[in-house]
């Protein structure tokens, strides 16, 4: 198997789609499918099955790609390092989160900062619970990752166990947020109970939907049954959240002194809060034991207290 066969595997399985993931790596439909094949039987099993739907990934898929990605990561890293070395000593900041929006905010304004200077900035998103694998093996610099109280212990000896210091930011308020195409989105209440939730879909990333998290949604009380939307994408996930009536369960900051915490980008979404809810989010960022940051990745970690505790304003400014 090629380093390139490799990229081509992971792609089609991010994309689900052998069209989009061709156009997405610049080669022909064709020369993808039979790079597919190839593989397949190198290791004589399948991979993906194939249908209408698009290519989703068996059973053995899910190994086997859990197992070439971070192998897929480090050759990327080598390679950047042979570029940093032949180009001179270019700065680099690499960051894996576990998708939050504000990070491309954060590192896009971390960017506008040294643009005489020159940086190279990798980021990297991983929801199924790898980031702390990727720091461990020195694959990014440092990771962004969410708590949920009721799991917190249990992370924490993880961490510890992987030779890694968590480090704490802000505690935030879980909810939902919903589009304007909910009936949720015009309603008065300033808060709302999973009860009223039912008849609403769900939208959320696979791994809510299984895994060691998956209890989160009864332990929140969120009704089940009716319509659940499961994609492997927090793009898809806000795609349908702005097209179908659903909800998204997502955490956002605590008001303060009667003033709310206000997003950097103007959305057409509302976050609503669960009433009376015990369980809280708590986003942090992870480091090797004895790493000392770099000056670009202490910008970054300043960035992100910044965004989570200081960005607090009147909600009639």
């Amino acid at each position: 198997m090629t380093n390139n066969q490799i990229k081509y595997m992971i792609e089609v399985a991010q994309t689900g789609s052998v069209n989009q993931a061709a156009r997405n790596l610049f080669i022909s439909q064709s020369a993808l499918s039979n790079a597919i094949m190839s593989v397949e039987q190198e290791f004589g099993r399948k991979i993906f099955n194939r249908s209408s739907h698009g290519m989703t990934l068996t059973a053995f898929g899910k190994l086997f790609i859990a197992y070439i990605t971070p192998i897929h990561q480090q050759l990327t890293q080598l390679y950047a390092m042979r570029s940093s070395s032949a180009g001179g000593n270019t700065p680099s900041l690499s960051i894996i989160s576990n998708g939050f929006y504000y990070i491309s905010d954060i590192v896009a304004a971390i960017g506008q900062s040294h643009q005489a200077s020159g940086l190279r900035i990798s980021l990297q998103e991983d929801y199924g619970g790898n980031v702390s694998d990727v720091i461990a093996n020195g694959m990014a610099d440092l990771g962004v990752v969410r708590l949920w109280n009721c799991y917190r212990e249990r992370n924490l000896e993880s961490f510890a166990g992987a030779k890694l210091i968590y480090h704490p930011v802000a505690e935030l308020q879980v909810g939902v947020d919903v589009s304007r195409r909910s009936p949720l989105y015009e309603s008065a209440g300033e808060d709302i109970s999973p009860e009223e939730l039912a008849g609403y879909p769900q939208i959320m990333h696979e791994s809510l939907d299984f895994g060691p998290y998956a209890d989160i949604l009864s332990k929140l009380h969120l009704p089940a049954g009716g319509v659940r939307y499961v994609t492997d994408s927090r793009a898809a996930m806000y795609e349908l959240l702005d097209s179908t009536p659903g909800y998204v369960l997502n955490s956002r900051k605590f008001p303060f002194n009667g003033r709310s915490r206000v997003d950097t980008r103007n959305r057409e979404w509302r976050f609503i809060p669960l009433r009376d809810c015990a369980i809280r989010s708590e986003i942090g960022w992870l480091t090797r034991e004895s790493q000392v940051l770099s000056p670009e990745a202490r910008e970054f970690v300043r960035r992100l207290r910044d965004y989570l505790v200081l960005d607090i304003v009147p909600t009639d400014q």
